[in-house]
């Protein structure tokens, strides 16, 4: 009972604060507007998205000139900083790269390829050929760049088929068999050259895209921004709250507090439960506020949505008693803590997304509460997830407020027992 008294009270305290309230709710909402104003059409499917290095992986099993003309564009001067290519020859490997997030796109161009497309003795005539695109719908802007490029090269070779099959099947034959009469060549040509002498609708290459998994769908950039600035601005506010015990410290606020009858325990659960509290008020206005200013659905499932600001508040409220409880100074902590969140930031996806991210610092990112939350968010306001969706994102973010609960408190009551 005591430590709920003292935590509301605490938190009464901070929403009496106007510049607090300033600083915990204004800021994120509007530094997401900027954001989105200046970067959102980039970010998700502009016209000129600033990447490079889009991992992309050829199964080239054709022998002929066809496949080798994919081969020589995607590996062209042109597009060698736009995507990164890797060739393979085992199809259903190439796709688990794409299910394991190490690849964007896989382009399959099968066995044969060539001899079906062109013309020869076991294929007279204008042959047809098919090739497949599979594609991350995970990702939001290296899909559409692949297919892009993909249906640019296949509709240059359509092109040159085309004319080639005007020119041998068409005009040169005709041209034969008039002999003397070469002068009326351009009479022929004109009636040869007519819609209905060819089959324009359909193409002799044809192009499959396949999404690999569940197709992704465009997306407001207000819905990214918003989630990520209210997970990252929670992280200061969290640390604040928990500094505020050692400046009660300093001032001997708390060792008169400790001087009652009142439990230890109860007191430093109270203070860190008022930062608690803190921080589920700001998310929550902050759901609401966003809500109506831009519009953004924060999801179908209520108890999935509820379960991840609890649990990221939770989480956050508990690493920012955790680095306070080793800091000395109120210096000291201020300065940990914020370099923590901006790291914690920058890794965890609140500043971009992080599905671009590979190796060493995809796996440093998963160590980081942003990354836990963001992707529980994005599930729920991107994807439209269901509460068991949800349920991995929400056992991690448990595990981190637990454990760093439990030894903030143990840390606490050793430090102040003297």
């Amino acid at each position: 009972m005591k430590a709920l008294q003292i935590a509301w009270k605490d938190t009464l305290t901070k929403i009496r604060d106007w510049k607090a309230l300033v600083g915990l709710l204004a800021a994120p909402l509007l530094i997401s507007a900027l954001i989105g104003l200046a970067f959102g059409n980039l970010a998700f499917g502009g016209t000129e998205p600033p990447l490079s290095n889009i991992n992309l992986i050829l199964v080239n099993l054709d022998e002929g000139q066809l496949g080798q003309n994919y081969v020589d564009v995607l590996t062209s001067e042109d597009l060698g900083e736009l995507f990164q290519l890797s060739e393979m020859q085992d199809l259903a490997a190439a796709r688990a790269e794409i299910e394991s997030g190490n690849a964007r796109g896989v382009i399959y161009i099968p066995a044969n390829f060539s001899a079906n497309a062109l013309p020869g003795e076991s294929n007279p005539g204008s042959g047809s050929a098919s090739l497949n695109l599979y594609l991350d719908p995970a990702a939001n802007i290296s899909p559409f760049i692949i297919q892009s490029v993909v249906d640019q090269i296949t509709a240059h070779i359509n092109t040159v088929l085309l004319a080639a099959d005007v020119t041998v099947n068409q005009i040169v034959p005709q041209a034969a068999a008039l002999g003397p009469a070469m002068l009326q060549l351009e009479p022929l040509l004109e009636a040869e050259l007519q819609p209905e002498n060819f089959n324009f609708e359909t193409p002799r290459l044809t192009l499959s895209k396949i999404e690999v998994g569940e197709v992704a769908e465009s997306v407001d950039p207000y819905t990214y921004f918003i989630p990520g600035m209210a997970v990252f601005f929670l992280l200061f506010s969290m640390f604040d709250g928990s500094r505020s015990i050692l400046l009660e410290e300093s001032r001997g606020t708390l060792p008169r507090l400790m001087s009652t009858p009142t439990p230890l325990s109860q007191i430093i659960l109270g203070k860190m439960g008022g930062t608690f509290l803190t921080g589920l008020l700001q998310f929550g206005v902050l759901v609401i506020a966003s809500s109506l200013i831009f519009g953004i659905n924060w999801g179908s499932s209520i108890p999935g949505l509820v379960t991840i600001v609890v649990l990221t508040v939770f989480a956050a409220s508990g690493l920012g008693s955790l680095l306070t409880v080793f800091a000395r100074t109120e210096t000291q902590a201020s300065v940990v803590a914020t370099t923590v969140a901006l790291v914690f930031g920058a890794l965890g996806g609140s500043f971009f997304p992080v599905q671009n991210l590979s190796g060493v610092v995809d796996t440093i990112s998963k160590f980081t509460l942003n990354r836990w939350a963001m992707e529980g968010l994005t599930k729920l306001t991107i994807q439209q997830a269901s509460f068991n969706d949800i349920l991995t994102e929400a056992a991690v973010l448990a595990v981190i407020g637990l454990v760093t609960y439990s030894i903030a408190l143990i840390g606490f009551q050793r430090r102040f027992v003297k």
